[in-house]
């Protein structure tokens, strides 16, 4: 636990020393998430975010997304949603499907891979696509590292993703790359609580990079439901 909360330092100083080096900007991402597991295979997320930008001044965006997986092994599962945002001046509609592979090297490490394809727009209308703004499509590459503490309520995770543009020439175009760390406390019964910071490493002649510091609530349905047969049990 010691190291992590040295790495956490490390990440924050390297980050502010690139704060003042560039045009980075300040944000901060909060998220409430609710699952549903219907069985084994099948599993629901709803998830509502809001985020702010400008040094924590400005209102960025809000944002609801819905996502499905469905697990083939222990592993291997596959994913897909759609995600509605909102600055209340330019809407953006979203939809993405991934890969995802888990790899448990021990009972305290585990080792993920997310391969994801995305593709957003601002509006329906062809006129708008066609003269105004194109569609973004966007392949992501995300590795991470998931550590479990032994006999504790704390988790730590981190990683690196790569977002690569597939509607330019060529094809893959640069487009950022994302350092990320955090660490998750489990409530049990109660959800988890999640704090993260990633910073986004952009390719492009304004160098306008950013500094992300998110929050994240989940809970489990199912938990609740169980949490309640349990107390009319007693």
């Amino acid at each position: 636990m010691s190291n992590f909360l040295r790495i956490l330092l490390v990440l924050f100083f390297c980050s502010f020393q690139s704060y003042g080096q560039s045009n980075t900007d300040f944000q901060s991402r909060s998220i409430f998430l609710v699952d549903y597991k219907l069985n084994k295979k099948w599993k629901f997320n709803l998830e509502y975010r809001y985020s702010l930008e400008n040094d924590l001044q400005k209102f960025r965006s809000s944002s609801i997304q819905l996502e499905s997986e469905y697990t083939f092994t222990k592993k291997l599962s596959l994913s897909g949603g759609y995600r509605f945002s909102s600055s209340f001046e330019e809407d953006n509609h979203r939809f993405f499907a991934a890969i995802n592979f888990d790899y448990k090297m021990n009972k305290t490490v585990i080792v993920s891979s997310n391969s994801k394809f995305q593709y957003s727009t601002n509006s329906f209308d062809m006129d708008f696509m066609n003269e105004y703004k194109t569609p973004v499509k966007m392949a992501r590459q995300k590795i991470g590292l998931d550590i479990n503490f032994p006999k504790s309520k704390f988790s730590a995770n981190s990683g690196i993703e790569l977002f690569l543009k597939t509607d330019s020439q060529p094809y893959f175009k640069f487009n950022r790359i994302r350092y990320f760390i955090g660490t998750d406390y489990n409530f049990k019964r109660f959800g988890k609580l999640g704090l993260l910071v990633f910073y986004d490493d952009k390719y492009n002649p304004r160098k306008d990079d950013r500094i992300v510091l998110q929050t994240k609530y989940s809970i489990s349905i199912n938990n609740l439901i169980k949490n309640k047969k349990n107390e009319k049990k007693k």
